[in-house]
């Protein structure tokens, strides 16, 4: 295929493997019956926004069609070890595919909105104020030094001549 194809010629493409996608082949396969390679088709869905949403939507599409058949196999399988194998790659791929319906994952935003402002003037309106509070007394201040007798008043230091040194 050249390599310079005309934006209708692209889209046309585009669309085509959209399409074999949605039938059920893998987006390889979808690109080379089309004659492009995976980074045509990355480049052409860069350059083309409603390509990109319509590749997207496919994909999400396809994910449903998955589930539809993970139904079909756990209703008609005869083999559970082959059946189980086919449900969880399928459901694996739905996963994957469309996240939001099929994922695993738990999505625990919360997106409610609080109002404190009533809270918090409650809570204002329950203070008093400084002026209410009862006045703390004075304290007074003593002076105790002239309380306090000069002389020493443990009678081992005031005999040191009594007690032996025996550290010397």
């Amino acid at each position: 295929m050249n390599d310079i194809v005309t934006s209708t010629e692209t889209s046309a493409t585009v669309q085509r493997v959209i399409d074999l996608v949605l039938d059920g082949h893998s987006l390889r396969d979808a690109v080379k019956k089309c004659g492009l390679t995976p980074i045509k088709f990355s480049s052409a869905l860069r350059g083309d926004k409603d390509a990109a949403a319509a590749y997207a939507r496919a994909l999400e599409i396809k994910a449903d069609l998955l589930a539809d058949d993970i139904i079909k196999i756990a209703d008609t399988a005869e083999d559970a070890s082959k059946a189980r194998n086919q449900i969880d790659s399928r459901k694996w791929i739905a996963s994957k595919l469309y996240a939001q319906r099929y994922g695993e994952r738990i999505d625990l935003n919360v997106t409610q909105t609080i109002d404190i402002g009533s809270t918090l003037a409650e809570a204002r309106a329950r203070l008093r104020p400084i002026s209410d509070q009862s006045n703390a007394v004075d304290s007074h201040m003593i002076d105790i030094t002239s309380a306090i007798d000069s002389r020493a008043t443990d009678k081992q230091s005031v005999n040191n001549d009594l007690q032996p040194d025996i550290f010397s």
